[in-house]
């Protein structure tokens, strides 16, 4: 015999404590424009990351994820289109172990109710909706109603909603945007047996607007 869903009221949810205060600060990730222009990534609220490809995205992914993971938090990808590499990012200190990875095999709609639900279970500290490999055609078609939709679930929470993708895709309903492009990628060793150790890449804060930008390295 099938049951009813168990409906809780939000007033209900805050006195239980599934709701919590926001912190003041926010997830410090070790990037410069991060944390000491914009004070890391504000907690309770949607951050955009947007870029070419190679532009060093994944890799700021995974410093967030792995500074979630040193504060003890669990985290959520929602993966459009099954691009999120588990090995990649265990190497980058990601604890698997404390990840849900949602592949939504390049489904927009899958994915936009995968992190709708994930956001308003709660208990992540950080959710990732990655739209990167997602075409324009199909992210334009993406009613505005769910990034408002995005931005109430989270806004009382300690939750960050990290949005990935080639443009801004929220727009006014994000806090932050950020755009990340590739500095430099320096290669040792003698043609044609080079080995590139590590990639250099710029982080520009797009909202609010700073003409100070920082950069970080990671390794290959």
């Amino acid at each position: 015999m099938a049951t009813a869903p168990l409906l809780i009221s939000s007033k209900l949810q805050d006195q239980l404590g599934w709701r919590q205060a926001i912190e003041k600060e926010g997830l410090k990730v070790g990037i410069p424009p991060f944390d000491k222009i914009l004070g890391g990534c504000p907690r309770g609220r949607i951050t955009e990351v947007v870029g070419a490809p190679t532009s060093g995205r994944t890799s700021l992914v995974h410093r967030v994820l792995a500074a979630a993971w040193e504060r003890g938090e669990y985290c959520a990808v929602v993966d459009a289109s099954n691009a999120f590499d588990p090995w990649t990012a265990s190497q980058a200190g990601v604890e698997l172990d404390a990840l849900v990875w949602v592949q939504c095999g390049h489904n927009v709609e899958h994915a936009m109710k995968s992190a709708d639900l994930l956001l308003h279970s709660g208990g992540f500290g950080v959710v990732i909706l990655d739209l990167c490999d997602v075409t324009p055609a199909q992210t334009r078609r993406i009613p505005p109603s769910w990034w408002y939709r995005f931005q109430r679930a989270v806004e009382k929470t300690p939750t960050i909603l990290l949005i990935l993708g080639r443009e801004t895709h929220a727009k006014s309903c994000a806090t932050l945007t950020v755009e990340v492009r590739k500095e430099e990628r320096p290669f040792a060793g003698a043609f044609p047996y080079q080995l590139m150790k590590a990639a250099r890449y710029q982080v520009v804060p797009r909202k609010p607007r700073s003409e100070a930008a920082g950069a970080f390295t990671a390794s290959a």
